[in-house]
Order: structure tokens, then sequence, then C-alpha cells
């Protein structure tokens, strides 16, 4: 009950003629007595209790963000075991440790980097760690500013570093381990990967993943791509038109960055690695990273093992990977590593689950929904997931049980999230040709490879496929290369390789455009909040 408005309640019960004044939305409530009285301090809502399994990129963008969000009101735990003690500091374990660390170049649209909190914003985005290289589009409006490229390895550095020493996050080394009890816990959030562990322990409240959906003639739609690390000579931009034009490669640059392979099942047979004895489970099975060393060999660090195509005289595969670099106008003695993994899809049923009366799970990142990375998603849905949940706890945490009504919102941006993305990609794995007919890169790709080659046609097709590109492109983004630069780039391919790109098609930028999925932010533009009596100054 409030007190009438002349007056405060005394703990005796007598009336007090003096102010009262509800100061924010999360903090206690404060009596502002006359000068001389005492000041009560009415009761604190207790501290939301949330655990985080993984601390990637989203994990920890998750719990930066909560913490910014509801600062003392939320306490936070956050498991990865990829990470190790040094002193009084959590860091992340490298190669020594057992840890590829990854090092590829994402793309954060700036309807989600405008997201997050100013706070995050400022840690991540440091000058000479990020570029824009990407045009304006509708998840990235000219009123909030360009794509952003930025590295993977950064962001897990620079969240780490906020998550302990800006916001004093609890930190936990190790993997998490479901507990006997979920008694005092108020929210899972399981960011741990599109292999999760911790999903998978979880399987009767989540269900299990379905992989039916993105299944061509009844088995799962694959691909291998081969990843190559490379050091760029050119201005990033320069590299739009080129990239867009194809489906063979990808070049996403931050003064060097990834140039992606898709792959055939046969050229995919030939990612080995050779030791001293034979083949190695090396870069096949655990996503070893080859670097160079003397020879013009690439070796991984970890099995001393020798990246086949990179010493073999009859290779077919390596002379298509070199090819691909003199697109970007990059060279051999340019690469500073080769990785390889392999790219699928799976449908969740739910990505909300009440664990116990008092406790709901929430599946976020890959954990929630894995990519097909050609469209440059993965992170940025990863990303508007986190955000989803974060306000969500933000605006529904009173101090007592979460009710399944509460979090309706969030599941239903997340399912938004699946249709949306995983649509797109799925539609990017099977082009409908100029029939309309749905083709997977390989068959283009194998077709590609094969005769008759009429290299003046195709060297002239390709060239006006990428000057319309960069016509389109002009006023959407900085300035572009010459044309006779795009022509030179061409013309220095291979016939095959040639072939290969012009069947691979122009990305299909009309029919995977349209609406985003819009997620609330984390950093709302201020409103003025009509007042209300029982929170107004009153005398």
């Amino acid at each position: 009950m409030f007190p009438p408005l002349n007056g405060i309640m005394r703990g005796d019960g007598v009336m007090a003629d003096e102010k009262t004044v509800l100061i924010g939305r999360c903090g206690p409530t404060v009596l502002l007595p006359k000068q001389g009285a005492s000041i009560t301090q009415l009761r604190r809502t207790k501290p939301l209790r949330v655990d985080v399994a993984g601390g990637g990129p989203v994990g920890l963008a998750f719990a930066c963000t909560l913490k910014s969000l509801l600062g003392e009101q939320v306490s936070l735990r956050v498991h990865d075991r990829r990470w190790m003690r040094q002193g009084n500091r959590v860091v992340w374990r490298g190669a020594a440790e057992g840890n590829n660390r990854r090092e590829q170049v994402v793309t954060l649209q700036s309807n989600v980097w405008a997201a997050l909190p100013f706070a995050v914003q400022h840690q991540l985005f440091v000058s000479g760690k990020f570029s824009e290289m990407w045009p304006f589009g509708p998840d990235s409006p000219e009123s909030k500013g360009r794509p952003r490229n930025i590295k993977i390895r950064w962001i897990e550095d620079a969240l780490l570093d906020m998550a302990q020493d800006t916001y004093g996050i609890e930190l936990i080394p190790d993997a998490y381990v479901r507990p006997d009890s979920w008694d005092g816990l108020h929210v899972l959030a399981i960011a741990d990967g599109a292999r999760s562990a911790t999903r998978d322990s979880l399987s009767s409240s989540f269900g299990t993943p379905s992989r039916e959906l993105f299944s061509v003639d009844g088995s799962p739609l694959d691909e291998r791509v081969l990843g190559i690390r490379v050091t760029a000579k050119v201005p990033d931009e320069h590299t739009v038109p080129l990239t867009v034009g194809q489906n063979r490669f990808l070049f996403n640059s931050l003064g060097g960055g990834f140039i992606n392979m898709r792959l055939t099942a046969e050229e995919a047979s030939e990612i080995v690695a050779l030791g001293e004895n034979g083949p190695v489970s090396c870069i096949g099975k655990f996503g070893c990273t080859m670097r160079p060393s003397p020879g013009g060999r690439f070796v991984c660090d970890r099995h001393r093992a020798v990246f086949k195509p990179s010493v073999d005289k009859l290779s077919y595969l390596w002379p298509r990977i070199l090819d691909g670099l003199r697109f970007f106008g990059v060279g051999a003695a340019d690469v500073v590593g080769i990785n390889s993994f392999t790219l699928g899809m799976q449908q969740m049923s739910k990505f909300t689950a009440q664990l116990a009366p008092s406790t709901f799970g929430f599946l976020l990142g890959d954990a929630a929904n894995s990519l097909h990375f050609w469209p440059g998603r993965g992170l940025n849905t990863g990303l508007k997931s986190a955000l989803s949940l974060a306000v969500n706890l933000q605006k529904r945490w009173r101090g007592s049980a979460f009710r399944a009504a509460d979090f309706a919102q969030h599941e239903g941006i997340m399912q938004q999230l699946q249709y949306r993305e995983k649509s797109r990609a799925w539609t990017t794995m099977l082009m409908p040709d100029s029939e309309g007919i749905p083709r997977g890169i390989e068959d283009r790709i194998r077709e590609g490879l094969q005769g008759p080659f009429d290299r003046a046609t195709l060297v002239q097709t390709l060239f006006e496929r990428v000057i319309d590109i960069k016509k389109r492109l002009s006023d959407r983004m900085g300035s572009l290369a010459t044309d006779e630069w795009y022509y030179g780039r061409i013309n220095a391919l291979d016939t095959r390789t040639l072939k290969v790109m012009v069947e691979s098609g122009a990305w299909i930028t009309r029919e995977i455009g349209g609406e985003e999925v819009v997620v609330p932010s984390a950093e709302p533009t201020p409103v003025a909040e009509p007042a209300r009596r029982s929170l107004s100054l009153v005398s």
C-alpha cells in the first residue's frame, strides 16, 4: 500500500512529514527525508542467477550485455573448456595447449553491432581492428552505418578481457557440467557451439535437432570448404565485385583475411595430411591449420604433417587454389594458413525450455542456429539471439520466478531467425538456375570443370557480370577499382577456373534479400516516460 501523499510511514507506524522519491527501475527505493532525519532503504530485489555454457563470441557478448543492462541485479558465471588460468586472469588456450584459435574475418551488419551496448561497441571497434568493405543493405541501413569486418579472435579476446576487467563476471575455465539440482539457478544460456554437448544432454527438454529439411534425395546436404588465410595487397573494397560475381570463392578481408573455397567431393578427397608413415588424421578430422614452411610446403604445427596438395605435382586441387588466390591479387607467398571445414544445417524444434520449476534454458548462437556461412549471417544471427534474450531478461526480471509466458516474445524471435536465416542459406546451397530448377554448387563446379571451353566468351561473360555489379554497388560503398583492373584479374585465370566461376553464377541477392528480423536493442533511444503518480516526486 502506498503512503498518503503528504507523508510516509515510519517503522513505528507514525506518519512523518517527509518527501518520498523512487529512484531507478532496478535499484532500491530510497526515502529522502528532511534535514536531520534518518534515511531508510527498502529491500533490494534478489539478483538474477545466470549460467552461460560456452564463452565464444556469442556467450561472452550475451554475458557482457546482460551485465551492462542489470548491473548488480545479475550474478553471472561463464564456462569454457578452451580457457585456462594464467596468474589471476583467465586467458585463451593456444595451439601449444591443444586449442586452434579461429582466425576468420566475419561481417557484422550495422543493425546488429549498433544494437550492442555502447561499452561493448567501444571495446570491440578499436581503430585498426575493423574495416568497412561491404555496402549498405536491409540489415545495414545508411542511418546506422555500413557493415563492419572484424576478426573472430579479436572479438573473443576483447570480450574476455571486458568480462573480467569491466564487469567482474565469474569465468570458469572448464566445460559446463549439468548440475545435480537446478535449485537457485534462474537461467542457463547454452552457447557452446553447433555440436553443443550441453544441448545434447538436455535433449529431453529441447528435442533432437533434425537434418531432414536440409536433405536432398534423403541424404543431408553438406559442403566441404577450404579456408585460406592470406595477407592482402589490394584495398578490401576492390574485391567485393569479384566475390559477389561468382560462388566458388568468397574473400572477407581486413587488411588480409580469409578466402573460402567451395569444393566438390572429388576435390575434398585431396584434403589429406601426410606424416612420415602415411596419411594422418589432421586437417580433415581435427580442423588443424597448415602453415607455410620452406620449400613451398604447408605443415601442421601440431602433427608435423604435410598438406598433400602443396607437394603433389599431380594434384588437381592445388592449381585451382592458386587460381583463386590470383583472382584476388594474392600469391602463394601471401598464404599464412590453410584449414578445412564441413558445413550443413539442422532444424530445431524449440529454443526455450523449462528445466525446473524456477529454471529456464535457452539455446543461443550456433547451438541454436548453425548456418551455412555463404550469406555471411552466422555470427549476426548468434548476436541477435543474445541481444533478444538479454533485453527480454531485463524487462521480465522482478525478483520472483519466471513463467513460460515471459519468454514468448524471445522464442518467437528465435523461430523467425531460424526461418529467415536457414531459408536464406538453403537457397544459396541449392541455387535455382535460369529455369528455376535448384542446382547444388557441386554440380555447377563439376560442369564448369568439363569442356568445351570458349575462353574469349568466358572472359567477356564474367567481366560484364563483375562490371554490372560494380555499377550497382557504386553508390552504396566507397571507391572501387577501375574496369581495367577487374579485366586483368579475370583474364589472368585458367580457362577451367573461368568456366567454374561462370557456371557457379553471381550471388542471388534478390532471392535471398528482403525484410530482416529485428531484435530489441540493448541501447534503446531514450523516450520520456509519462509521469506516474506512484513514482513521482511528492510533497
